[in-house]
């Protein structure tokens, strides 16, 4: 039996395979809570903006906080225990053993103005398909404003769950719509410490660079960790600073750098740089953007040179870590497809990539950042070779258009037969063959794609079982001709109800996309126990393409 989305719907596909036998012959815990502490229950609407292009979901969530103490002092740490009912985001696959971690925004007036954040511990969970998602209880610390006063109150307006799946960070935000209100209240009372101070660029910086932090007053010898909020102070998260230097000294001094994310995790715009030592924390101001002051620029090694000339386009004022295409046009400015090269810019949003002069039609070099026509710039380029005299010239334009397609998969069978066992007589073990899989992946991106397996236990019709674990396999995967990219096979291992991965395409940095069609096998061999029933089993086998 095979199981298909419908036409033109791309994400998870699966497919299942009836695995056969014959057997004749012989038998065979949270912390306590605060006693001041104090619980308060909010049931918002709450707007979700789902990952990896899965749309949107709006609905009722209940949100509980526990804030604890009831009293700090101005600059004080207060401990939060956050119990989420079920969001109204859901998973359109079911998931095992995804690390997580979940966050809540907190806004306070009263006493205190601004936003805090409680950010939980990074755990594990499994994430059912279709089923509304809940997260479970988790904790958290914050520092109230070193001038806070008085009776704060706090009520929540935005969670943010961040999921590692497939070697990326994917972020599910929902933010409170409707409803809502206070959930509790803590009260500020006595003298502040010394203020810690912060210190970070005046002017933009660039993601995925190192950004100079310094300060003072800070807690001799502690441990700073930065982060990067939204103005204002919330959708704080550390996970936008890939690494940093940052250390305190025994006088409370605060020195380093902070590295920041790449443009894609960090959007240009105006946020809020923290730094917490766990005793104290200050803010300041950081505006990133990704293209420095300037217009984008691009240079050739060389104006001018014979067919078949290598030279050197150089970029500069790009977006780092984006894809440059660069090549040649003729004298009306219609793009010679055969030249094209493609590079991808760095850190700094330069670039530089050889090109080749393919004829005596080449009459200038293009560059444009990610098919973007406002990033388009060009160079003339003179051919000091070519063509005899006489004759005339014509042209015609001639154009196309090409649409993404879909990531889909077919088989050429859904029946595998390990044959009969005849207890007693031989080792036991069946062998047989996946019937081949063929992935096709037509969406033109470099996101790339996984396909993996899941095998129930064998029945036969009077209840007797085989064991999932008693088949064991051996993959293989390869590209067809002409596929962009080079898959990955998964490892032998024996089979189950965990996902086992069958074949694999990582995103690939060092190009613009892979696609194409791959083949998947693998060889099985099942081991039949030695004390088993006699009768007829069967198995189902699960495919599962993402």
């Amino acid at each position: 039996m095979i199981r298909r989305r419908r036409p033109g719907v791309t994400g998870l596909l699966a497919a299942c395979f009836v695995l056969s036998l014959g057997c004749v012959g012989a038998t065979a815990a949270p912390s306590p809570p605060d006693p001041a502490a104090a619980a308060g229950t909010v049931t918002p609407d709450v707007h979700c903006v789902l990952p990896a292009g899965q749309g949107e979901a709006t609905g009722p969530q209940e949100m509980t906080v526990e804030l604890s103490p009831a009293v700090v002092e101005p600059g004080g740490k207060v401990h939060a225990t956050v119990t989420l009912g079920p969001s109204p985001a859901t998973s359109a696959i079911e998931l095992k053993d995804v690390p997580t971690i979940p966050s809540l925004d907190l806004a306070m007036s009263g006493g205190a103005t601004g936003t805090v954040t409680v950010r939980g511990a990074e755990f594990s969970m499994d994430v059912p398909a279709e089923t509304h998602i809940e997260i479970p209880t988790y904790e958290g610390d914050f520092l109230v404003p070193a001038d806070a006063s008085g009776e704060i109150s706090f009520a929540p307006i935005r969670t943010l769950t961040q999921t590692k799946v497939f070697g990326s960070v994917f972020e599910t935000p929902c933010d409170v719509v409707g409803g809502g209100g206070s959930i509790g209240t803590v009260t500020a009372e006595g003298s502040a410490s010394e203020p810690a101070t912060l210190t970070a660029p005046a002017d933009p910086v660039r993601p995925n660079t190192a950004v100079k932090l310094g300060g003072s007053g800070w807690t001799p010898d502690a441990a700073p960790v930065p982060s990067l909020c939204a103005v204002g102070g919330g959708g704080c998260d550390p996970l936008k600073f890939t690494a940093h230097t940052l250390r305190i000294d025994s006088y409370g001094t605060l020195t380093g750098t902070a590295t920041l994310g790449e443009a894609g995790a960090v959007p240009d715009g105006s946020y809020e740089v923290k730094v917490n030592d766990g005793t104290k924390e200050a803010t300041a101001p950081l505006t990133v953007e990704a293209v420095a002051a300037g217009n984008r620029e691009i240079t050739l090694s060389s104006d001018s040179g014979p067919v078949g000339s290598v030279i050197t386009v150089s970029g500069r004022n790009y977006n780092p870590d984006r894809w440059i295409n660069v090549i040649g046009l003729d004298a009306s400015g219609t793009t010679l497809d055969d030249s094209a090269v493609y590079a991808k810019s760095g850190a700094d949003g330069t670039f530089a990539v050889e090109f080749t002069v393919i004829s005596d039609a080449v009459a200038a070099v293009q560059a444009d950042e990610g098919n973007d026509p406002a990033t388009v710039r060009t160079a003339p380029f003179t051919v000091t070779t070519g063509g005899g005299g006489g004759g005339s010239t014509a042209e015609q334009q001639v154009s196309t258009q090409v649409r993404a397609g879909t990531l889909s998969m077919t088989q050429d069978g859904d029946t595998v037969d390990f044959g009969t066992t005849v207890l007693g007589e031989g080792s036991g073990v069946q062998r047989a063959h996946l019937n081949r899989v063929e992935v096709q992946d037509a969406r033109g991106v470099n996101s790339g794609w996984s396909l993996t397996a899941t095998l129930t236990g064998f029945t036969s019709p009077d209840g007797s079982t085989i064991p999932a674990g008693a088949v064991r396999w051996a993959p293989a995967c390869t590209a067809q001709d002409g596929s962009v990219g080079a898959p990955v096979a998964g490892s032998p291992t024996v089979l189950g109800s965990e996902a086992a991965s069958l074949c694999r395409m990582n995103p690939d940095g060092s190009r613009p996309f892979t696609g194409g069609k791959f083949d998947a096998e693998a060889g099985l061999a099942l081991t039949v126990p030695e004390f088993t029933r006699p009768g007829d089993y069967s198995a189902t086998l699960t495919l599962t393409l993402l």
